[in-house]
């Protein structure tokens, strides 16, 4: 590999120093540095959901199901969600001269828990069951670029792609299912091996009781030595967001998701650590193919109608964790994707003189807001859009219906929520290539999304999300109106996360590197 190579740092952070994470390097909240990581016990998760098992072709997201078998399988590679960073973690390293050849280079040494090899051969194998003709793999769309894989020595994968992409690695962390490395001859029976995974991760498979708990033990043979600490993990499937608190209030389960109405309670228990999810965001999206929000005036009104003062005090009452600057949505706010000022203020006044004068042209101003649950800020930005006046009629559909309803456009206005940020998935909500929230087709919105898809360096990547964020304010595309309304809270005695991979708040937790006090 060339010295110009793009492992440098600074442009993909390929290498096997540690990553720094927000602030300056400093740890996850639950993390001191000071602190000696202790040995034992049994770190009880609440899981938002049941997973359909652990065949990674079958994983569709976080919280769904990849961040449970992560712990099973890890991933090849580690996605920092503040700094927008990548870098190895069951992967030795990924690098790249051009952004079309990447060079996977496997750790020595490291065995599935069957015995059998994580080598170059394994990883083809699993990368190969997400691409293949008849795959349904959510992870098929990020890896559709391949042209080719080849075994180019026992621990190093050659992949070639159709066009450079700086953002091919994002494919291998948990981001995606195509992350997830299982055993090949395990795999050979994929039913047996989604109900009895085998991987090269922290801990391995016990038991699972569907819709109830799945078991997790330490893996001895973990290549990072010393790790994992925690001698087991228990997921308590807990779909009710009311019980997620109460169980980790009462201390019932030591971590779980929490979502915005629930922030105040586990915020004001000293027991407890809360951290909002760094990324993601909820958006007023209009259809701009077709009534009203075709009209840029339209679009422009509903952004102005709305006020992040109300939004918090409805989303999140008597919370403390949101600043209430909508700039930076879904990005991290210290993130350098970032675009200061990209928010529209709250206009109240103009967005009435926006309607009427559409209305005074003799347009409707009915507007059919779908939303995938009824909700208190659904109610509130309906009443946003009423008070400038327009004719709202709100329209619950079931999450199934809500995602054909997106997918096919039958919608004025859309409440699309988005639980990252960046590629792969608001970059597909954006591009009209892609699900494509607002139906939109604009030249200069889909040039800066390749952009921020296709650049080598990270810097020139961000700099492209900038470019979006400026299109997106500038044709009134849509509106960010708060963070992702989800935050993990977990017990004080649980650490989370560490120097090299930090935890930040997002749903993909690495439990490797966690441990209880004793």
């Amino acid at each position: 590999m060339s010295a110009g190579a793009i492992a440098l740092v600074g442009v993909f952070a390929l290498t096997l120093t540690a990553c720094s994470g927000a602030g300056g390097g400093t740890a996850s909240p639950s993390t001191s540095a000071d602190a000696e990581p202790q040995a034992g016990g049994t770190a009880v998760v609440g899981a938002l959901s049941e997973m359909p098992g652990f065949d990674p072709v079958r994983l569709v997201a976080l919280g769904t199901g990849i961040e449970r078998a992560a712990q099973v399988m890890d991933t090849l590679m580690y996605r920092n969600d503040i700094t927008g960073e990548v870098t190895p973690k069951l992967a030795k390293s990924l690098e790249s001269d051009d952004g079309k050849v990447w060079v996977l280079t496997l750790r020595d040494g490291v065995d599935f828990t069957d015995g059998t090899p994580l080598d170059a051969a394994a990883v083809i194998f699993n990368l190969n069951r997400h691409i293949a003709p008849d795959s349904k793999s959510s992870a098929k769309s990020m890896l559709s670029g391949i042209q080719t894989m080849e075994a180019t020595g026992d621990l190093e994968v050659t992949i070639t792609l159709a066009e450079p992409s700086g953002s091919f690695p994002l494919a291998l962390t948990g981001s995606s299912p195509a992350g997830l490395i299982g055993s090949p001859a395990a795999l050979a029976n994929p039913d047996e091996f989604n109900e009895n995974p085998v991987g090269a991760g922290p801990f391995k498979f016990k038991s699972w009781m569907r819709d109830s708990e799945l078991d997790l033990v330490r893996n001895d043979d973990y290549f990072v030595k010393g790790q994992p600490y925690l001698d087991g993990v228990t997921y308590q499937v807990l779909p009710d967001p009311q019980g997620r608190i109460d169980a980790v209030m009462s201390g019932g389960v030591m971590l779980a998701q929490v979502s915005g109405s629930g922030w105040a309670s586990v915020e004001a228990n000293k027991s407890l650590i809360t951290v909002a999810s760094p990324a993601g965001g909820q958006a007023l999206v209009p259809n701009s193919s077709k009534g009203p929000g075709s009209d840029v005036r339209i679009r422009e009104a509903i952004g102005l109608a709305t006020d992040p003062k109300v939004a918090n005090s409805v989303i999140f009452p008597g919370s403390t964790l949101w600043n209430l600057d909508r700039d930076c949505i879904p990005f991290p706010e210290s993130s350098p994707a970032c675009l200061k000022g990209s928010s529209p203020t709250p206009d109240i006044e103009k967005a009435k003189e926006l309607v009427a004068e559409y209305v005074a042209e003799g347009n409707s101003n009915v507007i059919d807001f779908s939303a995938p649950a009824a909700s208190d800020e659904v109610s509130y930005y309906a009443s946003a859009m009423s008070e400038i006046g327009l004719d709202v009629k709100i329209r619950i559909a079931d999450a199934a219906a809500w995602l054909q309803d997106t997918a096919t456009g039958n919608y004025d206005v859309i409440y699309g929520v988005n639980g990252s940020s960046g590629y792969p998935t608001q970059w597909r909500y954006m591009y009209s290539g892609g699900f494509n929230w607002g139906r939109v087709v604009n030249p200069d919105l889909d040039e800066a999304l390749l952009r921020a898809r296709d650049e080598l360096k990270l810097e020139d990547r961000n700099k492209a999300w900038q470019d979006v964020s400026e299109v997106v304010k500038r044709d009134s595309i849509l509106f960010w109106q708060t963070p992702f309304a989800s935050a993990t809270s977990y017990s004080t005695k649980l650490h989370l996360g560490s120097d090299e991979f930090p935890y930040e708040g997002t749903l993909m937790i690495y439990l490797g590197d966690a441990w209880l006090d004793q």
